[in-house]
């Protein structure tokens, strides 16, 4: 299977930390962090925090793994086809990034659920989710692309998982840096921003580059 292999995962894992700082969604963070934990929040409060918020993440993207996955199993006949187109319009995807075109972006506001503590925090998970799908689309697009090829079910979940992931461990250390008031770490997170999607752009060329070459190695 595809998506067994290690560098499948580790370009999931990849996607997901650029897919978190997309220029709609990020900003918005550490505010939300605060309203949900409260203004006496703690590291030890921070830590399930950022945890549950993952979870949220983890949800939505399992959903789209696994319609991915279904897609795949359906078109499982052109499988091979599918994976060199995929990784045509991956690259190409990748190539817009790069160049700072707009592909397409859907503004998805994030609102406060209105339930503070952790219940709100994994809703605020979800609505983060979506608001991702909308702020950095080649990112997601081309990794639903990527869930569809990985060669079954289970693979095309965990591609999301792992996907989730690569979001999740830089929201906790983000919520961390919060609640600690460590707010010069996220300033330059922020200028850094511009820099952080050329670089989703070279890793999107990395993943369509990486397919075409196990459609020809297959």
């Amino acid at each position: 299977m595809l998506f067994l292999e290690p560098p499948s995962v580790l370009l999931a894992f990849a996607a997901g930390v650029f897919a978190l700082f997309s220029p709609c969604a990020f900003p918005l963070l550490p505010g939300y962090i605060m309203y949900y934990l409260g203004s006496d929040a703690t590291i030890k409060k921070a830590l399930p925090g950022g945890t549950i918020c993952t979870l949220g993440l983890i949800t939505v993207f399992s959903i789209f793994g696994f319609i991915g996955a279904v897609i795949g199993s359906l078109a499982y006949p052109i499988i091979s086809l599918l994976i060199l187109v995929s990784g045509i319009m991956i690259i190409i995807f990748g190539v817009v990034m790069l160049a700072g075109l707009k592909f397409f972006s859907l503004t998805i506001p994030i609102r406060a659920s209105g339930r503070k503590g952790f219940v709100g925090i994994y809703l605020y998970g979800v609505a983060y989710g979506f608001a991702t799908f909308g702020c950095s689309a080649p990112i997601f697009f081309s990794i639903l692309l990527f869930s569809i090829v990985s060669g079954g079910i289970l693979s095309g979940i965990m591609t999301f998982v792992i996907y989730a992931l690569g979001m999740g461990i830089p929201l906790i250390i983000t919520t961390v840096l919060v609640v600690t008031a460590k707010e010069i770490v996220h300033d330059k997170l922020i200028k850094a921003m511009p820099y952080l999607e050329k670089i989703g752009g070279v890793l999107l060329i990395v993943i369509g580059i990486y397919l075409l070459y196990y459609y020809y190695k297959t």
